[in-house]
């Protein structure tokens, strides 16, 4: 039910992995009567912790103008999974939990040269998403657990499957604002599937591994949550201005300030062009762009394009910006999968440091694109470099 005209906000309670009825027969008690669990360190959009002795972990989705927000209690874990979304699957491979997978969506987008191979096999189901979802191969599979993720666009597919009776769990890692709150999100999954201690260790190593590099090599400097303090790049450095996005239909679209990608460039150690902005979208036309593309040093995450000819041959235009012509176009395409499945979407989520230190050396280092070597690009790499 919508609290207000521009932002309804609904609170649920699952039952995930719990029958309804414990103590002989005595109703379950709802974690709300329980209070409430403490926010996480990065995360705005997950909270995981104990209500009432028992596992409990709270998600808070955005789906279209409302917000949905769903308590599920964690009991047994589940044996058998369906992952709909690249990041879920990314989380359970870091973990060691890919057995559990029985299904996926398409199998083409699947990175992971062993669990390829699975799907390729028939070993685990491909099962579609969105509009091309098949509910009858996913009832087949007599899962202990769907994972999906809704936008509130026309191709959601959760409410078919809540339909369904099948236990359902929506992710929203995608919507937090900066890598750490992303990578924070392998707890729900170590405390979901019993792994709770291996799950922390690595979210520790991981955090810590990305403040270095966010600070530069210095250790125990602790940036704001979520992106770090300094301005740009480290002290002694020069600080690449950045451009992003790209333009389709003749709108450019960017990512605003205050989003994922701003905060990534940033503690990368670039400036971003439009850093001082409050929003997570920026729209511009192409004429704009042009007015301020001589300033920016490097591009970063040219759309969907992977070489310069398919920049070129989307917009011919963009010959004419500055880090196009000096060879400086940093894209996250740089590990696929066996069908094409790019990486970054499916495990760069679970490995922070190691994308930050990617995308700073891409945008630090790689010059003119003379240099031939790829050491360090693993998912950024300078389209000019082959």
């Amino acid at each position: 039910m919508a609290v207000n005209a521009s932002l309804g906000v609904l609170l649920a309670f699952s039952g995930l992995l719990l029958g309804a009825c414990r103590n002989n027969g005595e109703p379950e008690k709802k974690s709300a009567d329980c209070g409430e669990l403490p926010a996480l360190e990065y995360s705005k959009n997950l909270k995981v912790g104990t209500l009432c002795g028992e596992k409990v972990a709270e998600i808070r989705s955005i789906v279209g103008r409302d917000t949905l927000v769903k308590r599920f209690t964690l009991g047994d874990a589940p044996q058998k999974v369906v992952a709909l979304s690249s990041a879920q699957i990314g989380y359970m491979l870091r973990l060691g939990l890919e057995g559990r997978i029985v299904g996926v969506g398409e199998g083409k987008y699947i990175a992971d040269s062993a669990l390829y191979a699975r799907v390729a096999a028939g070993q685990v189901a491909e099962v579609g998403s969105g509009s091309t979802i098949s509910l009858e191969n996913l009832v087949a599979l007599q899962p202990d657990l769907v994972m999906s993720f809704a936008t509130g666009g026309g191709h959601d597919d959760y409410e078919r499957i809540e339909a369904l009776k099948l236990p359902l769990m929506l992710t929203s890692e995608w919507q937090e604002d900066g890598p750490l709150a992303k990578a924070e999100w392998i707890k729900l999954y170590g405390t979901m599937f019993g792994v709770d201690a291996l799950a922390d260790s690595i979210f520790e190593q991981s955090k810590n591994a990305y403040l270095q590099v966010a600070n530069g090599g210095v250790a125990g400097v602790s940036p704001a949550r979520g992106g770090s303090e300094q301005q740009g790049a480290s002290e002694g450095e020069a600080c690449p201005r950045v451009l992003v996005g790209m333009s389709y239909g003749g709108v450019w679209y960017a990512p605003g300030g205050n989003s994922y990608t701003a905060r990534l460039i940033k503690d990368a150690g670039g400036c971003y062009l439009w850093a001082a902005d409050t929003g997570r979208e920026l729209q511009f036309t192409l004429e704009e762009i042009m007015k301020v593309a001589d300033s920016a040093d490097v591009w970063v995450n040219p759309g969907m394009f992977g070489t310069p000819e398919e920049l070129l041959a989307a917009e011919p235009r963009v010959k004419h910006i500055k880090a196009f012509k000096d060879r400086r176009v940093c894209q996250n395409d740089g590990r696929k999968g066996p069908g094409g499945g790019n990486d970054f979407y499916e495990s760069a989520v679970a490995y922070p440091a190691e994308m930050l230190q990617n995308l700073k050396g891409c945008i630090q280092k790689s010059t003119n694109g003379a240099d031939s070597g790829r050491t360090g690009f693993d998912w950024y790499h300078n389209i000019f470099i082959f």
